[in-house]
């Protein structure tokens, strides 16, 4: 680790459907057990994990972000703000930014041997930018349309989690949305498109290791997008277990695209047609989205896809 580092970890107890709240007496004991020098705050709410990360940002510690998705990307755009460093400890349901960065969400505790003896990467973190001037970065995929409707609904559900949960508001949606007209423009390109959603990518997946853009990389850069056009419902649903293996770009009525400046807007008047990032709300349509390179320093194991450097 970087000498004399000293370690802020922010836990969201409610990662996971309240998981991390059930493991923090083992996380608690995994850091003790450790060489690092930690101090352990469990945050209230997401508004709270921010403000415990700026503090300790302001006071010279690394932060590490011990939760799902939601809270690293949170602490992310905090660390990308003040030039800290960030470690990920992946509790959570998701835990996409984690897994493509090589940190195994169903191996938590090997997350702290990587503060450890890990090493500092740098990687991209998308921005999104509304009309009304609302601004959010995203971690791993923004999304709007079908998928964006199916994140609103699963995230008012506490009886499920992970990826079990977006596959029931897959179905739930599935019954209750049809494709929309979109304007997507890419690097100044314009294409008006139906489609079931439209995906931008930082990371290859979400929800929980779907593989939505499986050519996205965290050192590029750029932004990649997947389009799911007006297939029908049954279509859509017998070629929706293909996005697990990140397969259904082969499908014809599937499109992808790259670029460093990504606009989306709604063709239709329906207030659905909203943003979403790394799983939270973003806002109303349009949006401006793209890659902030090398944005966030993030400590990583040694085979992680991003420039790096080792701790010292």
């Amino acid at each position: 680790m970087p000498s004399g580092a000293k370690w802020t970890v922010v836990v969201n107890p409610a990662a996971g459907r309240g998981r991390t709240r059930k493991l923090l007496p083992r996380i608690t004991e995994a850091f003790a057990a450790s060489s690092l020098d930690v101090d352990i705050r469990v945050s209230e709410n997401a508004a709270d994990a921010v403000r415990l990360a700026q503090q300790a940002f302001d006071a010279g510690r690394s932060v590490a972000a011990c939760g799902g998705d939601g809270t690293v990307n949170s602490l992310a755009a905090v660390a990308a703000e003040h030039g800290g460093l960030l470690g990920i400890v992946p509790t959570g349901a998701g835990n996409d930014f984690a897994s493509h960065l090589g940190l195994d969400r169903k191996r938590w505790q090997d997350a702290i041997g990587v503060l450890e003896a890990g090493a500092i990467g740098r990687a991209d973190l998308g921005r999104a930018e509304l009309l009304d001037g609302t601004a959010a970065s995203f971690t791993s995929v923004a999304n709007a349309g079908f998928d964006a409707e199916a994140n609103r609904w699963a995230n008012g559900v506490r009886w499920a989690t992970g990826t079990t949960l977006y596959v029931l508001a897959v179905l739930r949606t599935l019954a209750v949305y049809h494709p929309r007209p979109f304007r997507l423009t890419v690097d100044g390109v314009a294409h008006d498109i139906d489609a079931w959603l439209v995906a931008v990518g930082n990371t290859r997946g979400y929800a929980g290791g779907m593989l939505i853009t499986p050519g996205a990389e965290l050192d590029d850069g750029e932004l990649d997008v997947c389009v799911v056009g007006p297939v029908s419902r049954a279509g859509f649903l017998r070629s929706f277990p293909r996005v697990f293996k990140g397969t259904h770009t082969s499908h014809p009525d599937v499109s992808m695209l790259r670029g460093k400046i990504i606009e989306l807007a709604a063709l239709d008047t329906d207030g659905t047609n909203e943003l979403y990032g790394s799983g939270e709300r973003i806002g109303p349509l349009p949006a401006r989205m793209e890659a902030a390179p090398a944005a966030v320093r993030v400590v990583v194991p040694p085979s992680a896809p991003v420039p790096r450097e080792p701790l010292t």
